[in-house]
C-alpha cells in the first residue's frame, strides 16, 4: 500500500494485543484524499489496534468539527462528528478487499496505510443533510430566491422559450395540429 507514513503503522514487528494511535485530521489530510473535500477540519481520530495471529480489528472514533457547505444556502457551516467505525483486517497471500469491506493483507505488505479508513469514519460521521438549524443563518438572497419572493429571476419557462430552436418550433405545432384533429 502507497501511502504518507504520518497514517502508516508498521503491524509486522507489534506484539498480540491492542496498540493505541492517536491522529489529527486538517483540511490538508481532506484535500490529499479528495480536491472537493472539506476545506478545514479539525478532527481528532482515536484509534485502536487490536491484533490477533490472523486478524486484526481496527477501531476508530472521530471527534471534531468540519467546516461544510450549507446544503440550502451554499454557505459554510460547521458541522460536529463523533462517529466510532470497526474495521476487520485479514492476513492473506494477496492485498485485496472483499465483498464484506474486510481488507485482506498480503504477504509482502508490512505497512497498514490507514487514511482511507480515517476519512471513511469522517465521511460516516457527518450528518446526511448540513443545514443551518436556523434559516436566518442562512444566506438571505438565497433564502428569497428559494421561497421565490425575488421577482427578477427568470422562470425556467422564460429559459426553455428563449433556447427553442426555430426548427423544432416548426414541428411543435405540427404535433399539437394532429392531436387537435384525433379529439374531433
Amino acid at each position: 500500500m502507497v501511502g504518507s507514513s504520518e497514517y502508516e503503522i508498521p503491524y509486522t514487528g507489534l506484539g498480540l494485543g491492542r496498540h493505541r494511535y492517536d491522529f489529527r485530521l486538517d483540511g490538508a489530510f481532506f484535500q490529499s484524499m479528495e480536491p472537493t473535500g472539506p476545506v478545514e477540519a479539525d478532527i481528532t481520530a482515536e484509534t485502536e489496534l487490536d491484533r490477533f495471529d490472523e486478524m486484526m480489528h481496527f477501531d476508530v472514533r472521530i471527534t471534531g468539527t468540519v467546516r461544510a457547505a450549507c446544503d440550502r444556502c451554499n454557505a459554510p457551516i460547521t458541522v460536529n462528528v463523533d462517529q466510532r467505525t470497526r474495521y476487520v483486517i485479514r492476513f492473506g497471500s494477496t492485498t485485496h478487499k472483499t465483498d464484506d469491506d474486510i481488507l485482506v493483507l498480503g504477504t509482502a505488505e508490512h505497512l497498514l496505510d490507514v487514511r482511507e479508513f480515517l476519512y471513511e469514519s469522517t465521511m460516516l460521521g457527518m450528518p446526511l443533510r448540513r443545514v443551518h438549524l436556523d434559516i436566518e443563518d442562512c444566506d438571505p438572497q438565497v433564502v428569497q430566491w428559494l421561497t421565490g419572493s425575488v421577482e427578477d429571476a427568470p422562470s425556467e419557462v422564460e429559459e426553455q422559450e428563449e433556447e427553442t430552436d426555430p426548427r423544432w418550433a416548426a414541428l411543435k405545432g405540427l404535433s399539437s395540429d394532429a392531436d387537435s384533429d384525433e379529439k374531433d
